[in-house]
C-alpha cells in the first residue's frame, strides 16, 4: 500500500474518531467519553501500524536512494567516494564530519578547482585526493592524520590496484 493512501486513511479515521469522542462527551458527559476511548484507539490502530511500516521502510532505502558512488567506513562515519575520470573525489559533507567541521560556500574560494568542485552529475561537491590532502593537512583534529593515512593506503591504493587491473585485462 503507498504512503499517500495510508495517510489518506489515517486521516479519514482520525476525523472520524474525533466526531465521535466529541460527540460523546458533548452530549453524554465524561463515563461514555472514557468508554469510548478503547474504540478510538482501536480505530486507529491499524492505520498508525501501517504507517510506520512503510515510514520504516522507506527511511531505510533513503540514504542509499540518490547515491551511486562508493561507499567507505572511517571511524564510525560513513564516507561516500565517486570516480571522477581516474581519481576517487570525497563528498566534502562526509571528509569533514570527520575532522568536526561543515561545509561552507568559502571552500570554493579556498581551494582551486582540481582540489575542490561539484562533483559531476550529482548535487554534492567533493575534494579529490590532493584536495583532501590539503584540508585534512591543514586541520588540527586528532582524526584528520589518522584519516589522511586511512585514505592514502586503504582507499586511493586499493583504487589504483583495481585500476590496473582494468587496465591489463583490456590489453589482453
Amino acid at each position: 500500500m503507498d504512503a499517500w493512501r495510508i495517510v489518506f486513511l489515517f486521516a479519514v479515521r482520525l476525523t472520524i474518531c474525533a466526531a465521535i469522542l466529541w460527540a460523546v462527551f458533548r452530549y453524554m458527559g465524561m463515563i461514555p467519553f472514557i468508554l469510548a476511548l478503547p474504540i478510538t484507539g482501536v480505530l486507529l490502530a491499524k492505520p498508525i501500524i501501517e504507517a510506520g511500516g512503510t515510514w520504516f521502510h522507506w527511511a531505510k532505502k533513503q540514504p542509499f536512494a540518490e547515491w551511486h558512488g562508493n561507499y567507505y567506513e572511517f571511524a564510525g562515519t560513513q564516507i561516500r567516494m565517486l570516480e571522477v575520470g581516474r581519481e576517487l573525489w570525497v563528498v566534502d559533507a562526509d571528509l569533514l564530519r570527520v575532522i568536526g567541521e561543515k561545509p561552507t560556500l568559502m571552500l570554493g574560494s579556498l581551494y582551486d578547482v582540481h582540489d575542490y568542485d561539484a562533483i559531476a552529475d550529482t548535487k554534492y561537491h567533493g575534494f579529490s585526493p590532493a584536495g583532501a590532502e590539503k584540508v585534512l593537512g591543514k586541520s588540527d583534529h586528532f582524526e584528520a592524520r589518522r584519516m589522511l593515512m586511512w585514505l592514502q593506503r586503504e582507499v586511493y591504493k586499493q583504487h589504483a590496484r583495481k585500476q590496473d587491473l582494468a587496465k591489463m585485462a583490456a590489453k589482453s
